[in-house]
């Protein structure tokens, strides 16, 4: 009896619930009475939500007639409407005066966009979300004032971005990536564009100041994806699709390579080198169809789900991306989880956490430039007759004359590859005792494990050249253990309703610790899978390690000042304490101070705001720092070798680094002006800003005087001088609505001049890329040092007048069709004096152009982006052009190489010895425009609301990189160059050779979210 009383009862509550409900009708329209589709509704403390269908109608359920309804859309300002008796409600939202009251992340802080006074461009999740790229840098490209970006191409790849040009000519350029407010390093290559909310790009010093040391080349603040209070929400995103891969140049066959070979021969003296070319006729061995393949798969899929309640918001995203490699085997995979937990246990204390564990495994071969190079007469594989039968599967493939290791057999042995596993935890604790004053604590820690594993297998293809008479396996591991903690107190007050004043202050604690150990051994008893590994090795087995940590203290503070909404003022300053200085340069000092006039409040421009909607004037100032360098350059380190002594291999040591203790931070000092406006409610928009920056006690690594009497490829760092930065940033930004068409245009534009001012002795000189590079006062770091071509010699008369005063010719043994290098100061000697600037790997502008239209349910986006004046020097062209090498040479070179008076004034003769060095001297003959304009991104959208039981899907078809103009012959304009493990990142920019292609690829897209 009594448990039919319970049911009873409980069948009588839930019928009262019921009773109680109330269900809400309505639509949403805008002020043109146009329906708004995806508006979200929540009813406010509780967790229904629910949006707005296609023609902007909705349905939700309310406990009873008090309850609030909470409208909200994106460039729209949120409206609450009491429910009351009402049981239909047709509301219009008011477009927002565009995101002047959006809140803009700052350095451990954020503020609303109009409080900004420094140079920061902020850009929303969800412009980044149209393209499927493994590093979501690259979706920035073209859609920020003052930041470069250059794609490097290959799975896994990181891009060079440059937030206003170099500070440095010795260390990275890339810019310190801070995520929910931690410092992550110069990559974010673990990070997938779906989980991010939003990016800030801090550009000037004013702005990243706060991040002192670690700030020189900029800072972009990431904040990623939170809960939001509200139904639980599902949402699945993917893309997948094919990146295309085709031949850069039309190589010859092997009839035409063999007339090329035998052109050169000739023209040299020599016989033929492949008697009758016609025997060749159709048995060209296409090494490319064979070895690469046309398309290779890439996939992004993330899974998130997100909701909670006002005490409690959770996040939780998993994404998936892989992206294949150009040949049978390789490509880069990476699996990340991220898992935010936010917690409000009262008004004045919250808490959260976020985990983010990551898995990611990359390998591949770099060597389809041989699949080019090697000459189309070799087979792939040994003719039958050459083989005993006693060959392993790797030596079994032919070898070719032109001393290109047999690029399929290379593919077929290639085993490197690289997994690695990190876990990143990041808490705060928040605590509020009173109105205004905000005490916070955040700490993170992150723990990694990456290992490499090698193996090279025995091999004999020819006995003499190409060949590992003995198999090796390789193992490097490598584990990490950071910590930050980060401690602030920020106060904010408003005085007598016209001064707003906020002070923060605190300090931030870092640690890094690494370390390795490697082994290596010979003599593995067979080939297999299973026998890979050190233990297997019965020779030559070695090991090796090493451990090293660094850190850094600081102490932080900022000042935030406004007057009734028109006078800004912010200041900040952060002291840092480096471990890798000593103690008479260990700690310094990064000010900065920025001001802002919002003019258009002042009340002599009332009359202009029926058209202008911001006017703003701002001027920073600031310092940072750069100290990314070895942890302990104050050490000498002895390193271990190998000689030959009495006939016997010895271990020996020898100085290789020296110590400098009195090294210092490299600072950078700049200035920046700027104004930002708006007309017509911001439907037109931007912004233009100049800045110039000084880089002092530039970090670099030299060569040790070899008076010293220590070996003379011992470097010490030292500060070596000073370099300066300026130019302008402008952004203009467009967006109207026209009934059910709507639609908008981005464009930025960016210039940069970079000049050395001083090095540490006048007269001083510094090369790069092979002595091909030269950096002197009074010029651009690194521009192209080499012989000028001066076009080709086309008869014996210019032959004869390329003399000295006394008849001597400059080039005794050029002959027709030879380059002719120009006597550049006129002493009538040709040799180093000669050699000039040929060219620089700076653009003079970079342009951005960002198109989004919308119809319907129909939405379009397109993206451009430029560089423009910028040189590539194209090594490719010793490999395609020049006769003196056995490898193969584009299709119809025989007609482009000179062959008689006028034929061309570009490419020399076809030669055997090259005895003029055409192609040995490094001349202006290698150096190209580099300008292009490229198509970055063009997708097309239609999407669902309310339908199939979801709340939306969309569906998408995508094009990347699909079109480029650009007069470069070389791989791939969108080159950096320059190598960032021998710190040559700067001076050994823009050389292009067969660098992996940023590659078209053409992807369908599926969004959908319940």
């Amino acid at each position: 009896m009594k448990y039919r009383f319970i049911g009873l009862f409980i069948a009588m509550l839930c019928s009262m619930a019921t009773f109680g409900q109330i269900t809400v009708k309505g639509s949403v329209k805008d002020k043109g009475a146009i329906p708004i589709p995806g508006v979200n509704l929540i009813v406010k403390g509780t967790g229904t939500s629910a949006a707005t269908d296609f023609d902007g109608n909705f349905s939700i359920s309310v406990p009873n007639k008090n309850a609030q309804i909470e409208f909200s859309f994106v460039g729209f300002t949120n409206k609450v409407v009491p429910v009351g008796d009402k049981t239909v409600l047709d509301i219009v939202l008011e477009e927002s005066s565009q995101a002047l009251d959006e809140i803009v992340v700052v350095g451990y802080a954020s503020v609303k966009k109009s409080d900004v006074t420094s140079s920061i461009s902020s850009i929303k999740g969800k412009e980044l979300q149209t393209m499927t790229v493994g590093n979501v840098a690259e979706s920035l490209q073209g859609k920020v004032a003052g930041v470069q970006i250059t794609g490097q191409g290959g799975p896994g790849a990181q891009p060079r971005v440059l937030i206003r040009g170099i500070s440095t000519v010795n260390l990275s350029t890339d810019p310190l990536y801070v995520v929910d407010g931690i410092p992550m390093g110069t990559s974010i290559n673990f990070l997938s564009n779906n989980e991010i909310e939003s990016m800030e790009v801090l550009k000037d010093a004013s702005a990243s100041a706060i991040y002192g040391s670690r700030a020189s080349n900029g800072v972009i603040l990431i904040t990623t994806k939170k809960g939001k209070a509200g139904k639980t929400r599902f949402n699945f995103d993917m893309s997948s699709g094919m990146q295309l891969m085709s031949n850069p140049y039309n190589m010859a066959n092997a009839e035409s390579y063999a007339s090329i070979m035998n052109k050169a021969y000739n023209n040299s003296g020599y016989a033929d080198y492949l008697s009758n070319p016609s025997q060749y006729r159709g048995k060209t061995t296409d090494w490319w169809k064979a070895g690469i393949k046309g398309g290779s798969p890439v996939t992004n899929a993330s899974l998130g789900v997100s909701g909670g309640s006002e005490t409690h918001t959770y996040a939780v995203s998993l994404n998936y991306y892989d992206s294949e490699s150009i040949y049978e085997v390789g490509g880069w995979e990476r699996v990340t989880m991220r898992i935010a937990n936010d917690f409000k246990f009262s008004d004045k204390f919250s808490a959260g956490i976020t985990l983010n564990p990551r898995y990611e495994k990359w390998g591949g071969p770099n060597n389809w430039a041989d699949f080019d190079k090697i000459d189309p007469i070799t087979p792939i594989y040994k003719p039958a007759d050459q083989l005993t039968g006693l060959e392993n599967e790797y030596s079994i493939y032919a070898r070719s004359p032109s001393y290109v290791w047999n690029p399929i057999a290379a593919v077929k042995r290639y085993d490197d590859y690289t997994n690695q596993y990190n876990l990143n935890t990041n808490g705060y604790l928040q605590y509020q005792p009173i109105k205004g004053l905000v005490i916070r604590t955040q700490g993170s820690i992150e723990v990694g494990d990456k290992t490499q594993s090698i193996f090279r297998p025995d091999f004999v293809i020819d006995a003499a050249h190409e060949k590992a008479e003995i198999n090796s396996v390789e193992r490097k591991n490598t584990t990490n253990a950071d910590w930050t903690w980060q401690n602030t107190v920020t106060y904010t007050k408003t005085f007598a309703g016209k001064h707003n004043a906020s002070l923060m202050i605190g300090n931030t604690m870092e640690e890094y610790n690494s370390n390795d150990v490697w082994g290596y051994g010979e003599g593995i008893p067979n080939n297999s899978d299973s026998m890979r590994e050190l233990k297997a090795a019965t020779k030559n087995r070695r090991s090796d390690g090493n451990s090293w940590s660094s850190s850094l203290m600081s102490y932080i503070s900022r000042f935030s000042y406004n007057y009734d909404a028109k006078y800004y003022f912010t200041g900040t300053f952060r002291r840092d304490g480096s471990s890798k200085f000593m103690d008479n340069n260990k700690w310094a000092n990064f000010p900065s101070a920025s001001v802002s006039w919002r003019i258009l409040n002042e009340g002599f421009m009332e009359p202009a705001k029926s058209v202008l909607s911001d006017l703003r004037f701002r001027a920073g100032w600031g310092k940072v720092g750069n100290q990314n360098l070895p942890a302990a350059v104050y050490q000498s380190n002895i390193k271990q070798g190998f000689y030959p002594i009495g006939g016997n291999v010895v271990d020996t040591s020898f100085p290789d680094t020296m110590a400098n203790k009195d090294i210092k931070w490299e600072t950078v000092e700049d200035i920046s002006f700027g104004i930002d406006f708006g007309l017509w409610k911001n439907k037109l928009s931007g912004s233009l800003e100049y800045y110039q920056k000084k880089t002092e006690d530039m970090l670099f690594k030299k060569q040790f005087p070899t008076y010293s009497g220590f070996p003379g490829y011992s470097t010490i760092w030292t500060n070596v001088g000073s370099m300066q930065s300026k130019g302008i940033d402008l952004l203009i930004s467009y967006k109207d609505k026209k009934g059910d068409f709507t639609y908008g245009v981005d464009v930025t534009f960016t210039t940069v001049n970079v000049d050395m001012l001083s090095l540490s002795a006048d007269g001083e000189r510094l090369y790069g890329a092979g002595n091909r590079t030269l950096t002197v006062k009074g010029e651009e770091p690194g521009y192209f040092y080499g012989y000028v071509a001066d076009g080709l010699f086309q008869n014996q008369t210019q032959i004869n007048a390329h003399t000295d005063e006394h008849g001597t010719k400059l080039q005794p043994y050029a002959q027709l069709g030879d380059i002719r290098f120009k006597d550049v100061n006129g002493d009538g000697k040709l040799d180093d004096k000669d050699r000039t600037k040929i060219g620089s790997p700076w653009a003079d502008y970079n342009v951005g152009l960002n198109l989004n239209f919308g119809y319907k349910q129909f939405d379009l986006v397109a993206n451009f982006y430029s560089s423009i004046g910028n040189d590539i020097v194209n090594e490719n062209i010793k490999d395609l052009y020049n006769g003196a090498s056995l490898t193969n040479k584009v299709s119809g070179l025989e007609q482009m190489a000179w062959h008689g008076e006028g034929t061309s004034n570009y490419v020399p003769r076809l030669s055997k010895d090259d005895n003029n060095e055409n192609y040995t001297k490094f001349s202006s003959f290698y150096v190209e425009d580099g300008s292009y304009v490229r198509m970055k991104n063009l997708q097309l959208g239609f999407s669902f609301y309310n339908k199939f039981g979801l709340d939306k899907l969309r569906i998408s078809l995508s094009g990347q990189n699909l079109w480029t103009w650009t007069k470069y012959t070389g791989v791939d304009p969108e080159v950096a160059g320059g190598d960032p493990d021998k710190d040559d990142r700067v001076k050994g920019s823009g050389f292009g050779a067969w660098n992996y292609p940023v590659q078209p690829t053409i992807l369908m897209g599926l969004n959908v979210a319940f």
